[in-house]
């Protein structure tokens, strides 16, 4: 019996020690047979059937299929005429990929003990209208992994014992699964791996490879400031906890300043409204699993739930200084995301942005109640906060838009291969209007595509798809007019057999025919417009159009074709620009990356000739850079009080290039919101002082109605108040630096805002009090 039981630990031993292996950990690269193969690692291709020779495989190859596409070097952009970097850098990892219909199985055999098991999933094809929905699983443990299209790869780390000697990778799919390498080694062997192994192709992967990445160079932030003195109570408990202003960056080398430490957090607000505040922990040491919890907050016997507190951590990313500037970066304060435990680097700092949302119907008083900073081990800090709620109903101006350019979803939706992925849009469009909602954003751009006509002079428009987006935007209650993108770029490319390139860098002058089919693609779309009862209109044949003499002439042609048709028209240019001038007739909409022409010129512009102007920031929409925050108030708010202008419509709610989480690959930066693996907006610190723009708005707009509702209310009492309130918002408006583009220089201090909005809303509560 001895004899016979050591003959077969033999021949596992053997089968065992012929596995491919790295030391003691099995590394497995899944892709197709003639794809390159990372070193140190074995290959596994769908044909790869698990045998008790080999050791290793899949247990059936049935709805198997393998992906290639690399990405080494610079790709060329026709429409720009150049070669730029690819939308990501492949190894040979992620270069290529096994996909899935059906369960599959991955089968390995090891000696007994608990293993770790790392899965890696991405495609390096764009496949924008494909969401994968699986569940990687392991004995008992299992993860769920959500992934949007192309160029974005997830880790999964879970833990297993080999039982009989086997260990069994499950990938069971709700429309497709997919694996680019599996990693196998003993619990034992887990630092030597991960620095090893692991951590090497994660730089590759989710940064950029090593000889690309030798080519770039950090701009570092530099804060001379001295560091205070450290309290024997903050020594021992391990960390500082500070405070600056929210529409001040904060950095990982910011220095805390003696005045701000153990801070309170402090802020006003009325019913509905959403009010940022922010701390920031500075750790002496490592801490780990660190949490952040919030109270409710309380005055008398009325509640704000701890559960209208969103509590978030600042990213730090890294980001170039500028969307196409290539091998130079920056680490900045960016992205807002959600975390349940935290580990933090010694003398990084990290900063924590709550924001309470104000209900409805909460009742006016002084709220108070606390964060508390939590490590395991040590006594936890309380932050306290104090919010006063006022007796406002900050009111919308029907006549200033705030809308943002839109890259909708329900396109994907319409091209998507399965119902999950349908679903997927479906929903990201609905959680996307949410949140545009909440941030007061109202208006998005849209694009009604279709082809050139057919032979018979027919447009195959999708009215379906376009009325699904419009009902969208109705059930949110979003504004009009709707600025809606046509195909021009197809009509010219059918007429004249190229593309006229990016910004019209190589249009020539098109035959008549051409300016009569676009003239007949509005006047279609225009007339199911008015059929189905839809908001009007503005119609918007080309962004950004050159200044060349070709340029100035196709787009005057353009124009025309487009006002033939009995409808307004749009356009992104410099209307202060000689070049342009031209354009003047046949433009009832300008948009201007500034604030420019002036106010008086708009205003006079808009009496003669009912022409609107309005405004793409992207100065302050990440595009240039990721930290104007208090630009980007400045701008939503008091600056754009003073301009005269009509609307704000950045580019762009979300950009994404490659992979949406390293801003470093790609022809150009990835900015604003990012997505959550089921589609959840993730904000960034910019979309956030949008919003508080927009309060600064609403409070300005509601003390000038209520100005007028007191001038003629016939009170002296309420005469003389409106008389008062009038002159502290002139004292406000002067008190505006106005400029083109409100970025860093020149503005208020990060605190003045504040003072300036409790100037206005004080009036406001003076109004009311005198119109009882």
């Amino acid at each position: 019996m001895n004899a016979v039981f050591t003959g077969i630990g033999l021949i596992l031993l053997a089968v065992v020690a012929a596995l491919p292996a790295r030391g003691d950990a099995y590394l497995f690269d899944l892709g197709a047979a003639d794809s390159a193969l990372r070193e140190g690692f074995t290959r596994v291709t769908p044909e790869t059937i698990y045998s008790d020779d080999r050791g290793f495989g899949w247990r059936t190859d049935e709805g198997l299929t393998a992906r290639v596409r690399a990405w080494t070097g610079e790709v060329e952009n026709a429409s720009r005429g150049t070669t730029e970097p690819p939308p990501i850098y492949t190894n040979a990892i992620t270069e290529d990929v096994i996909m899935g219909d059906n369960e599959g199985e991955f089968v390995a055999r090891v000696p007994p003990g608990r293993y770790w098991v790392y899965t890696l999933s991405g495609v390096s094809e764009r496949m924008s209208s494909q969401h994968f929905d699986f569940t990687v699983g392991v004995g008992e443990a299992e993860a769920r992994v959500q992934i949007e299209g192309g160029y974005r790869y997830e880790k999964r780390l879970l833990e297993t014992a080999a039982e009989g000697g086997q260990i069994t990778v499950r990938f069971v799919p709700r429309n497709l699964w997919l694996a680019n390498a599996i990693l196998i080694w003993p619990v034992s062997e887990d630092a030597k791996v991960r620095q090893e192994i692991i951590e090497p192709l994660e730089r590759e992967t989710f940064l950029l490879p090593p000889e690309e990445w030798a080519k770039w160079s950090e701009e570092p932030h530099v804060d001379d400031a001295p560091f205070p003195d450290i309290p024997a109570a903050d020594e021992r408990r391990g960390y500082l906890i500070h405070r600056r202003h929210y529409l001040e960056p904060v950095y990982p080398n910011t220095v805390p300043l003696a005045h701000t430490l153990n801070p309170s957090l402090r802020a006003f607000a009325s019913p509905g409204e959403y009010e940022p505040l922010t701390f920031t922990v500075y750790p002496l040491r490592e801490l780990k699993a660190i949490r952040v919890e919030v109270s409710d907050l309380r005055s008398r016997g009325n509640v704000i739930p701890a559960e209208q507190i969103d509590v978030r951590r600042v990213r730090y990313m890294l980001a170039r200084p500028n969307y196409r500037v290539l091998h130079t970066y920056r680490e900045v304060p960016d992205v807002l995301e959600h975390f349940d435990a935290l580990d933090l680097a010694a003398k990084v700092n990290q900063r924590f942005w709550l924001t309470v949302h104000v209900p409805e119907d909460a009742a006016p008083g002084t709220y108070t109640g606390e964060a508390k900073f939590v490590v395991p081990g040590v006594e936890a800090t309380r932050v306290p906060i104090t919010l006063r709620v006022l007796p406002i109903r900050l009111r919308e101006d029907p006549d200033k838009i705030y809308g943002i350019y839109y890259r909708h979803p329900y396109d994907r939706m319409a091209s998507a291969p399965d119902e999950v992925s349908r679903e997927y849009f479906r929903r990201k469009a609905e959680l996307e209007h949410a949140d545009m909602l909440a941030h007061g954003t109202r208006n998005v751009t849209l694009s009604a595509w279709c082809p050139p006509a057919d032979e018979d002079g027919n447009f195959a428009f999708n009215f379906d798809l376009l009325a699904e987006k419009l009902s969208l935007w109705r059930k949110y209650d979003f504004k009009p007019p709707i600025v809606m993108g046509i195909n021009t770029g197809g009509v010219y490319r059918k007429h004249m057999g190229e593309s006229y390139g990016s910004h019209l860098r190589t249009v020539k002058d098109p035959p008549q025919a051409f300016c009569d089919e676009l003239t007949a693609m509005v006047k279609t779309l225009e007339a199911e417009r008015k059929q189905r009862g839809w908001p009007e209109f503005l119609y918007y044949p080309i962004d950004e159009p050159g200044r060349s003499e070709e340029a100035v002439q196709f787009m005057i042609k353009v124009l025309k074709a487009v006002k033939a048709a009995g409808v307004k028209s749009y356009l992104t240019a410099d209307p202060t620009h000689e070049a342009f001038q031209p354009f003047r007739p046949y433009v009832d909409v300008w948009c201007t990356q500034p604030f420019d022409p002036d106010r008086e010129t708009i205003l006079a512009d808009t009496r003669e000739r009912g022409a609107q102007y309005w405004c793409y920031p992207n100065h302050v929409a990440g595009e240039n850079d990721h930290t104007p925050v208090a630009g980007a108030r400045m701008t939503y708010g008091f600056g754009f009080w003073r301009s005269g202008f009509r609307t704000l419509i950045p580019w762009i709610y979300q950009a994404n290039i490659g992979d949406p989480f390293n801003y470093l690959d790609g022809s150009a930066m990835d900015f604003m919101n990012r997505s959550g693996p089921d589609g959840t907006p993730i904000p960034v610190t910019l979309w956030e002082a949008y919003r508080e723009g927009y309060d600064d708005y609403r409070y300005i707009y509601t003390l000038e109605q209520l100005i007028a509702e007191a001038a003629n209310a016939g009170q002296p009492r309420a005469k003389g108040a409106a008389k008062r309130a009038e002159e502290e918002l002139r004292s406000v408006w002067d008190a505006i630096e106005v400029q083109t583009k409100y970025k860093y220089d020149d503005l208020w201090a990060p605190e003045e805002f504040d003072v300036y909005r409790w100037v206005v809303a004080s009036q406001i509560l003076e109004l009311q009090q005198a119109m009882k």
